[in-house]
């Protein structure tokens, strides 16, 4: 291995030296749990740094935004390579802080292997039963670190025995600590020479591998720590057991233990070519590039960079890619995540993550090659929407032109102009605080941010006609439109239904019935985005009635400003009823803490509808307001002595209720 110098100077290319291996590795906790501090502690021993960062003083190698260093928290997916044995581990530090789940997401669909750091003080929060539950739903193979176990109040035993009952009981220590909660506490591996360790593994693994239950019984047979560990090793990388290790990321100790964990016991990338093989014989990495994009970012001269994980193939730099939807690209840099930071090369092969220059139709979610379209992702949509207002009103357009950038970059973050202002939708406050601190450090606009509100929808109050015809007083356009909507059932969306005799549409302009349709739904989609309160509206039937255009015939800005007034005008007549969202919700709380969880949810408008228990803890499910899940998520935590987990999601929109708000 090179000493820390060399790394920085010259750093190896990961994969590149046979028999290295690759294992793109998550690392992910609830907020100051210590993943960042342990992600350090990994470089360092891995050879990529040569002293340890600390999150408080703004020194880490992940936290590498001004804004991650000032406030001491992960707000964008961070990488870094260090190289352990014959593996090269690149390391996915994620944002903790529940309002940058969209990072968590996007990260998690590139991984092989994932860490889970609780801490071994505050044990497990919300955040560490939402983040394992979806480590879980995607099979990503997980070890948990215990961390700071020298911190005062450190009860590892507690701690562990909070992981089986809140995560799963399928936990297999590796470590046993010594003098917890003091400055000489150590964590030493468990090995075969403990007979109850083995015992009880033995019996924990045996009931999901029937071979190692058939020499578990059979007294000829003794099953040995190499058996046993390979056991493990296959059942973890299964998603079926979660070995456990304990340490200090602060004092280095149990990180070597869970370092040989992490190559030892975790999958390489499966879709990496092999050290070497049969010459002339294909290997993955032969044939054309097929990637994701799960990052993108902007470089200090204002190009695209995106952070692509290689699923099959080689990429090279002038390669002309395919980005779907008739988007192709070529690319023009490449730098691949090595020890010591990012190295350019040439290529970059399957199994490995880069950051390639050139892709600048790229967007988070994309296939490069390979036909594949970008996969939805499983979050909803950010549920809040506030105002921002440059400070200076001379700098309004360039605030808009900085959001629709951010905006860019972020699929997830929507904006929308709003008379001197703009909209953007987020997912809580913290985000919205840190964007306005970005606007304000990085794009020189202070802003102020007013309005916070939860996204809500216009559904119709009543059906309503209108028409303009060529001639009418005002209406300038060479086309005449007549249409009726009406209301139509929660959840339909905009039907669009065209009664007009055939003959009187623009076919000449259209060429077919499906391409007028098509055009109409566009011109449609401005007076539909913003009803008479704001709100987009929805869940109506919009019925063209009749049509009309003199000789020659009009031309497509006729036809649109033409619909456009006319469904303006219709909504008018018609009214609308702003309808906020409701959101169904599952909350998991000790049973002792049922009666405050209760008042709590009373108090915010939430409507209990079952419940049911499973030894100490009772999960209630209902529906909720979701204007009240932040502040219920807040009360929760005080309700339920902070072992209380709420998880919600979109259910329908109701009337907005006058007398609650």
């Amino acid at each position: 291995m090179n000493t820390p110098h060399e790394s920085a100077s010259a750093p190896p290319d990961p994969c590149a030296a046979a028999p290295r291996r690759c294992l793109n590795l998550g690392i992910l906790a609830h907020v100051d749990a210590g993943k960042t501090s342990l992600t350090e502690a990994l470089l360092l021993r891995g050879g990529a740094i040569d002293h340890l960062g600390r999150v408080d003083d703004g020194t880490t190698q992940t936290d590498t935004m001004a804004l991650e260093r000032r406030r001491g928290i992960t707000i964008r997916a961070a990488l870094a390579t260090f190289a352990a044995d014959d593996v090269a581990v690149t390391v996915i530090d994620t944002p903790g802080h529940p309002d940058f789940i969209a990072e968590v997401d996007r990260s998690l669909a590139v991984l092989d292997g994932a860490v889970l750091v609780v801490s071994a003080v505050e044990g497990v929060q919300a955040q560490t039963i939402v983040l394992f539950r979806a480590l879980r739903r995607l099979g990503v193979p997980t070890l948990l670190f215990i961390n700071k176990i020298d911190r005062a109040g450190a009860d590892p035993d507690r701690v562990l025995a909070a992981l089986a009952s809140r995560l799963t009981p399928a936990l297999v220590p590796l470590t046993e600590v010594r003098l917890p909660g003091t400055a000489a506490a150590t964590a030493r591996p468990r090995t075969g020479a403990d007979d109850v360790w083995v015992e009880q593994t033995t019996a924990l693994l045996a009931e999901h591998d029937d071979d190692l239950l058939e020499a578990w019984v059979d007294p000829a047979r003794r099953i040995d720590e190499p058996h046993l560990r390979s056991a493990l090793a296959a059942l973890t990388r299964a998603g079926t057991v979660h070995p456990v290790l304990s340490g200090s990321a602060r004092t280095g100790e149990g990180v070597e233990q869970l370092m040989r964990a992490i190559t030892g016991i975790l999958p390489p990338a499966a879709d990496a070519p092999p050290a070497a093989g049969p010459a002339g014989a294909s290997v993955p990495g032969d044939g054309p590039a097929v990637a994701q994009v799960f990052k993108v970012e902007r470089s200090p001269s204002s190009q695209r960079v995106c952070t692509i994980r290689m699923r099959e193939g080689t990429l090279r730099v002038r390669d002309r890619v395919d980005l779907g939807a008739g988007r192709i690209a070529t690319v023009t840099g490449i730098d691949v995540f090595a020890p010591g930071g990012p190295v350019t090369r040439d290529a970059v092969t399957a199994g490995q993550v880069a950051r390639v220059r050139g892709l600048e139709p790229a967007r988070i979610g994309d296939w490069i090659g390979g036909g594949r379209a970008a996969a939805a992702s499983d979050l909803p949509e950010p549920g809040l929407e506030a105002r921002m207002i440059a400070v200076d009103p001379a700098q309004q357009a360039e605030l808009h032109r900085a959001l629709a950038e951010l905006a860019d970059i972020d699929p997830l973050i929507a904006v929308r102009p709003d008379r001197g202002a703009a909209r953007i939708r987020l997912y809580g406050a913290v985000q919205q605080e840190v964007l306005a601190e970005t606007l304000a450090t990085e794009h020189g606009i202070p802003v102020r941010v007013e309005g916070t509100t939860v996204v809500c929808v216009e559904r119709l109050a009543r059906p309503a006609e209108a028409v303009l015809r060529m001639g009418d007083p005002g209406h300038l356009h060479h086309y005449s439109l007549g249409l009726a909507v009406e209301p139509s059932a929660p959840g339909s969306g905009v039907e669009l239904v065209v009664s007009a005799p055939q003959i009187t549409l623009p076919m000449h302009v259209y060429g077919t019935i499906d391409g007028y349709r098509t055009a109409v739904r566009e011109y449609f989609a401005p007076p539909l985005a913003e009803g008479l309160h704001g709100w987009p509206v929805t869940d109506l039937r919009v019925t063209i009635l009749e049509s009309g255009y003199p000789p020659g015939g009009p031309q497509a800005v006729d036809v649109r400003r033409t619909a456009d007034g006319v469904l303006r005008e219709a909504i008018r007549r018609a009214g609308t009823v702003v309808c906020e969202p409701v959101d169904r919700f599952e909350l998991e709380t000790p049973a002792g803490t049922l009666s405050a969880v209760y008042g709590l949810l009373g108090r915010h408008g939430a409507i209990p509808e079952s419940s049911r228990i499973a030894g100490d803890l009772v999960t209630v499910l209902g529906v909720v307001p979701a204007a009240e899940v932040g502040a219920l998520r807040t009360g929760l935590s005080a309700a339920a002595h902070g072992e209380g987990v709420l998880e919600t999601v979109l259910d329908h929109y109701a009337p907005v209720d006058l007398k609650r708000t």
